[in-house]
Order: structure tokens, then sequence, then C-alpha cells
């Protein structure tokens, strides 16, 4: 920072303090009215569905999960992969761009952890069923790395709900402030605000210079959230919320195959909830593991009692498996529709002209490029 914006941000600070706003609330006025503003809210849902997808379904069966969004969505067909990677191993560079998510012997962040760091925010990451063993993360189940490391996935959407919702620090009282919690205790702060005090301040701007009218920009949008402040209370994650996908899970085992459909929902609840809220923008969602072997025949799955990976992804050459493994992956995507886009296809509760869905990327990525040929191409 310049020297220039050093006086500007301790000016803003020390008038905010003139007009009678606590320190905290006042630093970090004065930081938000020096950071770019932009008009809406941007969010991004990674969901990864393992073993590619049988490309001759793709158009007519599987998309079509997806139809209530056909002019939202883009399809981007014709990739390989780079870096030497073959079938699953990729996995690790899904969304490194390299295999082992190694360059040159260096660790390369997963695009979630450095959009993420871009925007300021937390990372979160959610698993369905992300690894073989519930207690060891091994090559199959290593999908996102963060500050050069990989990232564990939250298997239990309780857990997933409890760190993204509700509390500041891990679930067992340890760690590090969650950025997105701190950020959604400073709007709770800043919609404290008294309409008194922020006709003091904003009295205050009057002559300032266009960058420092930042600051009015920002009150105007304060002014604004007070006053839809019941609605939009709720929609900052205060109060309780309707979830009952997520209280579906309740004393359920999360690594329990006849569990997996709902595992899948609640994380998918729980993640658009969050998303709407404000209390997370940059989540990531790993539905089982390479190589993983879950029969798909659980409860609210597609009925199908067969392997995932060896039976239905390998299925060569043998049509009536093809098109069982077609409506497996189309399941992931229809949860997706129903669970997420139906819910974040309402007005954003930060920008009021746009829905939650117009703000947000929803990526849908695999790691090998056709699930029976389990080639680069």
């Amino acid at each position: 920072m310049g020297r220039s914006r050093k006086t500007f941000g301790r000016r803003l600070f020390l008038k905010a303090l003139g007009a009678g706003i606590g320190a905290p609330l006042a630093m970090r006025m004065s930081r938000l009215a020096m950071a770019e503003t932009s008009k809406a809210p941007v969010r991004l849902f990674i969901y990864y569905v393992p073993h590619g997808w049988p490309a001759e379904h793709l158009d007519s069966l599987i998309l079509p999960a997806l139809a209530d969004h056909k002019n939202q969505m883009s399809v981007v067909r014709g990739l390989s992969m780079n870096d030497g990677m073959r079938n699953h191993p990729s996995i690790q560079g899904t969304l490194t761009g390299f295999g082992s998510g190694m360059s040159q012997g260096a660790a390369v962040d997963s695009i979630d952890y450095l959009i993420a760091q871009k925007l300021g925010v937390a990372a979160h990451v959610l698993g369905a069923m992300p690894r073989f063993n519930p207690a060891a993360q091994d090559d199959d189940s290593k999908l996102v790395q963060h500050g050069g490391a990989w990232a564990f996935a939250v298997a239990n959407p309780v857990e997933a709900a409890t760190k993204m919702l509700a509390q500041t620090k891990t679930p067992d009282g340890s760690g590090e402030a969650d950025p997105a919690a701190d950020d959604r205790a400073f709007r709770k702060l800043a919609l404290g605000v008294t309409e008194r005090e922020l006709e003091t301040m904003h009295a205050t701007l009057k002559g300032m210079t266009s960058v420092q009218s930042k600051l009015s920009v920002h009150l105007e949008s304060i002014r604004h959230l007070r006053a839809q402040q019941d609605k939009t209370l709720v929609n900052l994650c205060t109060g309780d919320r309707e979830m009952p996908k997520l209280a579906a899970m309740a004393g359920r085992d999360p690594f329990d195959a006849k569990n997996f459909g709902y595992v899948v929902d609640a994380h998918l609840e729980v993640a658009a909830e969050a998303m709407l809220c404000g209390s997370a923008q940059v989540v990531t969602m790993q539905n089982m593991y390479t190589n993983a072997n879950l029969l798909f025949n659980f409860d609210g799955g597609p009925g199908i009692a067969k392997q995932h990976h060896a039976v239905l992804s390998h299925a060569r050459g043998d049509a009536p498996l093809r098109k069982e493994f077609a409506q497996c992956q189309k399941w992931f995507l229809k949860r997706l529709n129903d669970v997420m886009l139906r819910k974040l296809n309402q007005p954003d509760p930060f920008d009021t002209s746009s829905t939650v869905l117009d703000n947000s990327i929803i990526y849908v990525c695999s790691e090998v490029s056709d699930g029976a040929e389990h080639n680069s191409d």
C-alpha cells in the first residue's frame, strides 16, 4: 500500500471513530472503502464426478438432467490431458493441471484455492465418500491442493454445516478462525449500526474525492440491507434454516454405502445454503474417489446394483451396461439440479437484480475423458 492509500485509510478510520463507530468496525470500514468494489458477488462451486462419461449418452441422456438451465450452461468438448497423465491417477491433475499435483518438482495449488485466495475467502472441500479409508487419504482420493498440501474433504455433512454455517473455529474448538464466518460476523456487526450513525458518517463524506466516495457506496449498501433487515438477516446465515436433507443425515454413518444418496443431497443442501447466505463463496464437492466400486442401488439412487468403477465405467463395448453407466452419471447431475440449482435460482440477497445462480459458476468435471476407454484423448 502506498503512502497516499495509508493516509486515506487512516483518515477514514478516524472519521468513523469520530462518528461514534467502534474501532474494529471502523477499521474494517476503512479497508473496505479502499478495496475495489464489485456490483455483484461471485461464487464458485466445483462438482467432481469420477470415472468419466459415456460419450454417446452425454447429449441424449445425461445432460437433460440440467435442462432447466440449458440457456445458462456451456459444455466444453475436445479436451486432452497434459503432463503425461493417464487414466485414474489424473484425479490429482483434474483441478491442478499437473500429474501428481506437481510441476517441476513443486506443488501446484488447485484452481479453487487460487480463486479463493484472490477473493480473500476460504476454500471449502466437501466429500461424499471421498476416500476408501475414512481415516486416511490415498492417491485415489487426492483432488484439491491448498497451500501446497492435499486437502482432506469433509465427509460428514453435519460437520460441514457446523463449519460453514455456524462456527468460527473447527468443530473440536481448535484451529484458525474461518474467514467466511468472520466475514459473516462482520456483516452482522455492520447491520447493527444505527441509521443515525450511518447518516453521521455519510455527512462526513461531502467534498471528498471520487476515490473516497467508495465508502459512500458501501454505506448505501448497508442502508439498503437495514431497510430489508428481516429478510436479509435470514439470508446472512442467522436464525434457523430449513434443511431437510441435512436433517435426514441425523444418526447416519457418512461412510456406509447405503447412505450415499443422503450424503450427496445433504452436502449439496449445505453448500447451497452457505452460498446463498454468504458464508461461503468457493466450495468443491468430491463425489467418491477414483476406483470407487460403490453399488448404485443405495436409497434414493438409480437402482442399479452394480459397481460404479469396475463394472459400469469399464463397460467397454457393452451397450446395455454403457446405458446403465449413463443413468448413474445422470443421477449425479439430477441431484445437483434438484437440490442445489433450484435453491440458488432465487434473488441474490446481496444483488437483488440477479439470482444467486446468475452470480455463480457451477463447474462439473471428471478425471478421464471416457470411462470405458480410459484414454487421455
